[in-house]
């Protein structure tokens, strides 16, 4: 049986993973985090869960075998660094986190010798994606290549993380070292440079849309996702991909999957 701890248990998307959590023959949740501002804190939200906060962190870890965080950036920044001295292993699906506290969860997790999962998106899809954009942008050379991103008017971020995590793929395979965010008044004439683009509205789980243009064509890669089931699936698939692993490691979905 693999134990659970899950940060953002009552978000949109931590509710999701928690009840297929809870529905599974092979793990189950032992620990849940949420911000002191929700409604839901200090109540139990699943049978003998108490939602708790970063303060209690070594009581939501205590007997966890892998920790997810599916928070907010400033919020797993404060504790991701922390929980590979507890001997947890973690799936991390928060974006937006500085480099820096990335680096010192690296090092952390070489220093314990515990393992984890860090993907901007979970989807199976989306890994496949950004594969594709990779193959494209090393293909089309020379042709310009914009980005748009669309999710629903909740999300906190901007551009979203599986966004710029095509851009700095692409960004690696043609050498473009510049990214355009939007444009507005007399921009002159396109540079060499990658665009990026962001709407907000409604509902929408996340849409991503990478144009390739050159002279009398056009190429567009679109990847939709229509349910968070999609991240769910990728979510429960790294914490039994994860579980147990203690090689010092931070491993991408790619693995996972083994794409």
């Amino acid at each position: 049986m693999i134990n659970v701890a899950l940060g953002g248990a009552t978000g949109k998307m931590g509710r999701t993973v928690c009840d297929i959590i809870q529905k599974s023959k092979d793990m189950r949740l032992v620990g849940a985090m949420i911000a002191p501002t929700e409604e839901m804190f200090g109540k139990e939200i699943y049978p003998g869960i108490i939602a708790k906060g970063q303060d209690s962190l070594d009581e939501v870890l205590e007997n966890a075998d892998v920790y997810v965080d599916i928070t907010a950036p400033q919020a797993a920044a404060n504790i991701i660094t922390k929980i590979p001295a507890k001997g947890v292993n973690i799936v991390l699906g928060t974006t937006a986190i500085p480099d820096d506290v990335i680096k010192r969860m690296k090092e952390e997790i070489a220093k314990n010798n515990t393992s984890a999962v860090h993907s901007a998106n979970f989807a199976v899809g989306v890994n496949v994606f950004w594969k594709m954009c990779e193959v494209l942008s090393a293909s089309l050379d020379g042709y310009d290549i914009e980005v748009i991103e669309a999710h629903h008017n909740q999300k906190m971020d901007a551009p979203s993380g599986t966004a710029m995590e095509a851009v700095k793929r692409m960004m690696r395979t043609t050498g473009i070292d510049t990214v355009t965010y939007g444009r507005e008044g007399l921009t002159g004439a396109r540079k060499r440079e990658i665009g990026v683009h962001s709407i907000r509205g409604g509902d929408i789980v996340g849409d991503h849309t990478v144009i390739f243009v050159g002279s009398g064509e056009r190429i567009e890669l679109k990847h939709s996702m229509g349910s968070r089931d999609a991240l769910a699936k990728g979510f429960i698939e790294s914490i039994r991909w994860v579980n147990g692993k203690k090689d010092g490691k931070v491993h991408d979905l790619n693995e996972v999957i083994g794409l």
